[in-house]
C-alpha cells in the first residue's frame, strides 16, 4: 500500500521500516530511531494524526466515546508535562520490546519493568512464560485462548457439545451461562434441553452480539473434579450465526 507523505524525511523512515520488516531479522544499520519533539500545532509533522488515530482505535476497542481531532488536539495540550516523564518511560521502554519483538529475539530476551520516577526506582524482571492448564495429556489452554464453535439459528445444545468433540478432541460434561447452568447431565431435566437451541437456552438481547460461556470437562480418573476450559464464545450476528472470536485453540 502506497502512503501520502509530506517529507523527504517521512518518505526515508517509512523506507526504512519497508525494508527492516522485509529483512528476516533487525539490526542498527537496516533500523536507525531518533527522538522527536512533540509538537501538537504543526499539522506537517503528523504527531497529532497518530494520536488522534491511535485514541479513536483504542476507544473503539473499550467503547469509549471517539474523541474528534480537535478535541484531541485539546487533550494534548494539557498533559504534555505527564508525556515528557512516566508516558515518555513507558513508550521508551515498549518500544525496546518491541524492537525485540520485530528483531526475532528469543524469549529470555525480554523484560518485564517497574518504576516508579518519584524515588526514582525502576526494576527489570525475566518474563516468564505464559502458564497452561493441561485437560488432556494432549490438550491445555492458557489463559489468552478462546475456543471457537460456529453454528446458525438451529443450532442445538447437542450440536454444541458435539462441535467442541469434533474440533478440540474433548466432550464438554457442563455448560455454564454466567450464573445459569445451561447443561449439567446429573441435573433433572436436563437431558431433555439436547434437543433446544442455544439461541433459545441463552435468550440473548436483540442488540447482544457476544456471549461467554465457561465449560467443564469430565476428569479422566473417576472421583476427580471435571476439568476447567477456557472461554466459550457465541455470538448472535444478523447473519443468524453462532461464532466466537478467533484465538488459538488447544
Amino acid at each position: 500500500m502506497k502512503l501520502s507523505v509530506s517529507s523527504e524525511e517521512e518518505r526515508e523512515a517509512i523506507a526504512q521500516l519497508e525494508e527492516a520488516i522485509a529483512a528476516d531479522h533487525v539490526t542498527p544499520e537496516r533500523l536507525r530511531m531518533s527522538p522527536r519533539i512533540f509538537e501538537k500545532d504543526d499539522d506537517l509533522n503528523g504527531h497529532m494524526d497518530f494520536v488522534a488515530a491511535a485514541s479513536s482505535l483504542r476507544a473503539r476497542m473499550y467503547s469509549i466515546e471517539v474523541a474528534d481531532r480537535l478535541k484531541t488536539k485539546r487533550i494534548a495540550g494539557k498533559i504534555i508535562p505527564a508525556i515528557a516523564t512516566a508516558t515518555a518511560a513507558v513508550a521508551g521502554l515498549v518500544s525496546l520490546e518491541l524492537v525485540k519483538v520485530v528483531g526475532g529475539y528469543g524469549f529470555e530476551s525480554f523484560n518485564n519493568c517497574f518504576f516508579n520516577l518519584a524515588i526514582p526506582v525502576m526494576v527489570l524482571t525475566e518474563a516468564a512464560p505464559v502458564k497452561r492448564t493441561q485437560i488432556r495429556e494432549d490438550i491445555s489452554f492458557s489463559i489468552w485462548d478462546r475456543w471457537t464453535v460456529w453454528g446458525d439459528q438451529h443450532f442445538s445444545l447437542s450440536d454444541f457439545i458435539k462441535a467442541v468433540l469434533v474440533n478440540y478432541g474433548i466432550e464438554p460434561t457442563m455448560v455454564v451461562h454466567g450464573v445459569k447452568m445451561l447443561y449439567v447431565p446429573v441435573m433433572p431435566g436436563h437431558n431433555k434441553r439436547l434437543k433446544l437451541t442455544m439461541q433459545k437456552l441463552i435468550k440473548p438481547s436483540v442488540d447482544r452480539r457476544y456471549v461467554d460461556l465457561t465449560v467443564s470437562f469430565a476428569p479422566e480418573s473417576d472421583g476427580d473434579e471435571d476439568l476447567p476450559g477456557p472461554p466459550l464464545g457465541t455470538t448472535s450476528a444478523p447473519t443468524e450465526t453462532l461464532t466466537a472470536p478467533d484465538t488459538p485453540g488447544p
